[in-house]
């Protein structure tokens, strides 16, 4: 076997060497960036973003590998293949014995330099990339904490909202809304268990007058008044209070019978005119009415019973005012 023979292989080992990397490093790189991708869309919109923006990824996935592909190859690849030849010659050169043998050093000593200037650059590179990644990681934490916050506020607003859509501004008690629904509620309730319950209509007499005389702001005052006696009156946890509009009320009394619910009324009613009012203001009066549901006397409908009510209501205004008027 000959010299040239056993040289035979050296000499193709280089250039297999180089393919190889070359070929590693074009698997490589695709795989990386698909990575990375992947990691920066999935950040951004999470699966639906990325599953649907898929060609768009393809397209970005193929042009960043591409890029990166046509560095690596002019900045390394290209200086290595250079680099591989010149170590053959070397090796395949008879060794002077000048001192012009410390040339070639020279020249391989700027390829290795060259050669780390671009190792460097691409190491910056993918250093920058990573910081990128990591601070758009670092704003969309910020944001989502921020849309966390927001949404907490916009359910407080929304619960003090529906709130408000329950309770009148100016006494605080329910508003005529809160108590519609608590009338269907307990209606039903009477008719499911053949209960008892009682809805009483109380209107201040001659409010208006009141207001002329005395001012709105006094005619605040009193409403409050009225409403903070009905609060403390009717303490169950069932009862309700509700202001309906205006100078007129309602108290709703599940389990109240006429009888129970007519001594309590007299009560209040007697309590309202020995009410006073701030800066001595004149004395108030109201007129109730009232009307219960009960077995023996069954009204077909929460609405029919709070009409009722009204109807005796409007027999205690034209009998005087300042009284009680019970339904027929």
């Amino acid at each position: 076997m000959t010299t040239d023979s056993l040289a035979e292989p050296q000499d193709d080992a280089g250039p297999r060497r180089l393919g190889s990397l070359r070929w590693r490093v074009s698997v490589a790189v695709p795989l990386v960036t698909i990575f990375i991708v992947a990691v920066v869309e999935w950040s951004l919109g999470g699966y639906e973003l990325l599953h649907e923006g898929l060609a768009r990824t393809g397209w970005l996935v193929l042009l960043l590998s591409a890029a990166q592909l046509l560095l690596i190859e002019v900045l390394m690849l290209r200086p290595l293949q250079r680099l591989a030849a010149g170590c053959e010659a070397m090796e395949s050169a008879p060794v002077p014995l000048t001192p012009d043998a410390a040339m070639p050093a020279s020249g391989l000593t700027a390829e290795l330099d060259r050669i780390g200037h671009a190792m460097r650059r691409a190491r910056g590179s993918l250093w920058q990339q990573d910081q990128d990644v990591r601070e758009l990681k670092r704003e969309l934490a910020q944001q989502r904490h921020l849309l966390q916050e927001a949404h907490a506020a916009l359910e407080a607003n929304q619960r003090e909202l529906a709130s408000l859509a329950r309770v009148d501004t100016l006494t605080g008690i329910a508003n005529q809304r809160a108590f519609d629904e608590a009338l269907r509620r307990e209606f039903k309730r009477a008719q499911r268990l053949r209960g008892l319950l009682s809805v009483a209509v109380l209107d201040l007499d001659q409010f208006k007058q009141f207001n002329q005389t005395h001012g709105s702001a006094a005619g605040d005052v009193a409403l409050q008044r009225v409403a903070s006696l009905l609060n403390d009156r009717f303490k169950r946890d069932t009862d309700l209070v509700a202001r309906l509009g205006g100078e007129e009320f309602v108290a709703l009394l599940p389990g109240f019978g006429m009888a129970e619910a007519q001594g309590v009324l007299e009560t209040l009613r007697e309590e309202v005119r020995a009410l006073r009012l701030p800066d001595g203001h004149g004395d108030l009066t109201v007129s109730i009415g009232l009307a219960a549901f009960s077995p023996a006397h069954p009204y077909l409908s929460a609405q029919s019973l709070l009409q009722a009510a009204d109807e005796a209501l409007y027999i205690a205004k034209h009998a005087g005012r300042d009284r009680l008027s019970l339904a027929a």
